[in-house]
């Protein structure tokens, strides 16, 4: 009976030193002190700019046909069908390699655009105008010599010796 009451005494020492230093380390840990200047994250939420949709540069290229300037309103022909594009102060508009503005483009004129889409609008973000020169649009017919057939060789005939004038100079 003295043993059992030996361990017994023995269980309840070893009880009255353990119980204290575990609490001790459950206070400490649950009681942080908060961080002040910074609200708690939740795990799983996502920052506000992660839950928006990012933005998308679009590109489109074909001919112009219609373009206001008050209304800063470019429709172009590409290859989906018309797509309106509306120009903003931030737009850079180029007309060959020189800066332009909305009312120096002509319709008909060869254009690429860069846009984004922004509350249903499209919003162009570059404007690029192919600067056609007058020679790139009527090519001269008087400088260039009259096309000449080909010459038809039959297996019979041997080929025609080269012209003297063809042959550069030794």
């Amino acid at each position: 009976m003295i043993d059992i009451m030996e361990d017994f005494v023995k269980g309840r020492y070893l009880i009255h030193l353990l119980l204290p230093l575990i609490l001790f380390c459950c206070v400490s840990c649950t009681q942080q002190p908060e961080k002040k200047g910074q609200p708690k994250k939740i795990a799983g939420e996502k920052p506000a700019s992660a839950k928006e949709k990012p933005l998308k540069i679009i590109h489109v290229a074909g001919e112009t046909t219609s373009v206001n300037p008050r209304a800063g309103k470019l429709t172009v022909r590409g290859k989906d069908g018309d797509v309106d594009i509306y120009a903003t102060e931030k737009t850079n508009i180029l007309i060959g390699r020189d800066k332009g503005r909305l009312s120096d483009i002509a319709v008909g004129t060869k254009a690429t655009v860069k846009y984004i889409e922004m509350d249903g609008k499209n919003i162009a973000r570059s404007i690029f105008i192919v600067q056609e020169t007058p020679e790139e649009k009527e090519p001269q017919k008087a400088d260039s010599p009259p096309s000449q057939p080909p010459e038809k060789i039959t297996p019979d005939q041997a080929p025609a010796a080269p012209s003297p004038k063809s042959l550069p100079p030794s």
